[in-house]
């Protein structure tokens, strides 16, 4: 299949994606000047539909380890023997200091993630919800939470506590799923996704790339994505963990990673695209390169169970890219970020 750059340019510019066969006719392009004229497109598309400025967000490990479910790609799973960190629920006081350590340093969504299948415990979910109240009126940021396969009626109690976005992965394609994930389907998971958006909340939901999925796979997934119409699309690339079943996956090159956001980039052209887990370890010195090819976000801080990047270095990269962190909802970034990566005023696209 020949493909039409400016035609597809021109589609992706008014909003509308690639076609499953022209994205799967771009996952099998091998001549490097082919590949660089989908990477100049969906940077465009991104500056087209996200002008310069970028979300970034930042999570705090709420509750680790112990987890009955078995995901081979995570350390947390009580079916593996790993060095992941294992305790309860932090307090409320603890997450909203996170927080505020996190909005200093230019996050502008903080997410709470919580392992096990999902949180139904009364008083954890209590304390969830006062750190959500807490962290939307004494940080501005938007507020977030991960925390497995929840009900709609569980998240309904959330969101009248200030929750405004739920994360939760599909992980990987429908195709693919059950090699990944034993005990739960992959309806389960598309059911929490559904329950957040028939109740309005802004929806992150993505998967992680690297698990032995094949390209088409990847094309299956955003399709997925794009049927549910999420509102951001989180891009994992696997940082293979000792003692899981995905120990020894180290399949991704660094240039797989930017066509896999290429590729996200121009199949849901207006979606937020956040680059997260993963990123330096399998785009080493090419991660600069994320925001030329799609992405406009990225994850600052450290991650469930592995560090990242110093967040100095990031505000670099921003910096020299010509980015502005897109302001939080509700108060102004403080005046310890830098100003030069400091937004001023609000996006074409308004406040999530």
């Amino acid at each position: 299949m020949t493909l039409d750059w400016t035609d597809i340019q021109r589609r992706t510019s008014a909003g509308e994606g690639v076609t499953e066969p022209e994205a799967l006719a771009m996952t099998r392009l091998t001549d490097p000047g082919e590949i660089q004229k989908m990477f100049a497109v969906a940077g465009e598309v991104r500056v087209e539909h996200k002008g310069n400025f970028v979300n970034t967000c930042g999570i705090s490990n709420a509750k680790s380890g112990r987890c009955a479910e078995a995901c081979s790609f995570c350390s947390q799973s009580a079916h593996f023997s790993t060095d992941a960190p294992k305790y309860q629920l932090k307090s409320a006081d603890m997450l909203v200091a996170e927080a505020k350590e996190a909005v200093a340093a230019g996050v502008r969504e903080f997410s709470l993630v919580a392992s096990g299948r999902a949180m139904t415990s009364r008083s954890e979910l209590d304390t969830v919800k006062s750190a959500v109240a807490r962290i939307r009126e004494e940080t501005g940021m938007q507020t977030c939470a991960s925390l497995g396969l929840m009900s709609k009626d569980a998240l309904a109690e959330l969101q009248s506590a200030g929750l405004q976005a739920v994360h939760h992965n599909l992980e990987t394609a429908r195709s693919h799923h059950a090699n990944i994930v034993q005990t739960h389907s992959y309806d389960d998971e598309v059911e929490t996704v559904r329950a957040a958006r028939e109740l309005g909340l802004y929806t992150c939901c993505g998967g992680i790339f690297g698990m032995g999925e094949s390209w088409a796979q990847r094309v299956e997934l955003a399709m997925e994505l794009r049927d549910l119409d999420v509102d951001s699309v989180p891009l994992n690339f696997l940082n293979p963990r000792p003692g899981t079943p995905m120990a020894d996956n180290a399949e991704l090159t660094a240039a797989d990673c930017l066509k896999v956001i290429a590729l996200y980039r121009l199949m849901l052209p207006t979606k937020d695209l956040i680059v997260c887990g993963g990123r330096a370890v399998n785009l080493g010195e090419r991660q600069d390169e994320i925001f030329r090819v799609g992405a406009n976000g990225v994850m600052l801080g450290n991650y469930l169970t592995t560090a990242g990047r110093e967040v100095e270095l990031d505000l670099d990269m921003l910096e020299k890219e010509g980015l502005v962190i897109r302001p939080p909802p509700h108060k102004p970034h403080p005046q310890s970020l830098r100003p030069s990566v400091r937004a001023e005023g609000t996006d074409a696209n308004g406040v999530a």
